[in-house]
């Protein structure tokens, strides 16, 4: 059954690290929320350049035996959950542009992928493939951070939609909203103000254009329920994962701004941070 705002593929790019292998529950949840399909998608960067002086081709069939066995493995937590999937291996390039490149050819995907959330040199000089991904993705994205760890595929009970009334996260409310509705998760709507002379009451009218949107969307039935509430924080990011430990939220929503490679890498921005230290995935949609 298809639903307003809801994919047709479901792409989990993995390079099987502890964080790949919580995000590839996570895409079997969603695959079930939205009864699609999922492609494994894994970038293959060990293809010889022949400047060595000594044969690696040996070495190379060796680490490809070792990615199409954990490319299985992975496979086999979609085949329990009775999951159509397949497996695709990309050779070589830049992991970001080419994971970026795959999406383009869904007419409605949703990337799940997950991240080691380095900071400091290491991350300016490498930059961060997720980074990259989930500012210029052209779909949602969920990102599973470091701090998650997740073996069950149960279907998300809480939603903790993040907002600052901007534009990027207007955009993102209807997914968000469409998530917890099908999924029967409960919603709670965040502002974080860092102005310790607003109080939650002056802020409440500023939540009607989210109100509006679910339901302009059909959202109803979820949002009747639906809690807003305002808090005080310096660090917004901070505030946005204190709430997400105390709800406790199974999903943080949020909207990002669309940004050029180099501007994703420019340093650590608000999703990004939040993604480094929350305890559940994080969906975004950038703007």
């Amino acid at each position: 059954m298809q639903h307003l705002f809801s994919p047709n593929r479901i792409v989990l790019a993995t390079d099987f690290s502890s964080a790949s292998t919580s995000a590839a529950h996570i895409a079997s949840r969603v695959a079930r929320i939205f009864q699609v399909p999922v492609t494994i998608l894994h970038i293959f960067q060990y293809v010889p350049r022949h400047q060595y002086t000594f044969p690696v081709e040996w070495m190379v069939k060796i680490i490809r035996d070792d990615v199409n066995s954990k490319l299985v493995e992975t496979k086999e937590i979609f085949d329990r959950a009775g999951i159509d999937a397949e497996v695709m291996v990309r050779d070589d390039g830049n992991p970001a542009q080419e994971i970026l490149a795959f999406l383009r050819g869904f007419k409605a995907p949703l990337l799940v992928m997950g991240t080691h959330a380095t900071a400091g040199m290491d991350r300016f000089i490498l930059g961060s493939t997720a980074e990259e991904a989930l500012r210029q993705a052209p779909c949602p994205v969920i990102t599973v951070g470091p701090q998650v760890i997740s073996e069950s595929d149960a279907l998300f009970r809480r939603i903790l939609f993040a907002t600052d009334f901007g534009q990027a996260s207007l955009q993102a409310a209807p997914f968000a909203a469409t998530i917890a509705r099908i999924s029967g998760a409960a919603l709670r709507v965040l502002h974080v103000t860092t102005d310790p002379t607003r109080t939650a009451a002056q802020c409440d009218s500023l939540f009607d254009p989210i109100r509006n949107i679910f339901r302009e969307h059909g959202s109803e039935t979820c949002t009747n329920s639906t809690e807003y509430i305002v808090l005080h924080g310096g660090v917004v990011s901070q505030a946005i994962v204190n709430e997400a430990e105390r709800y406790p939220a199974d999903l943080i929503a949020l909207g990002v701004h669309r940004a050029s490679a180099f501007t994703a890498h420019a340093g650590p921005k608000l999703a990004f941070q939040t993604i480094a230290a929350a305890p559940c995935s994080v969906l975004t949609i950038a703007s």
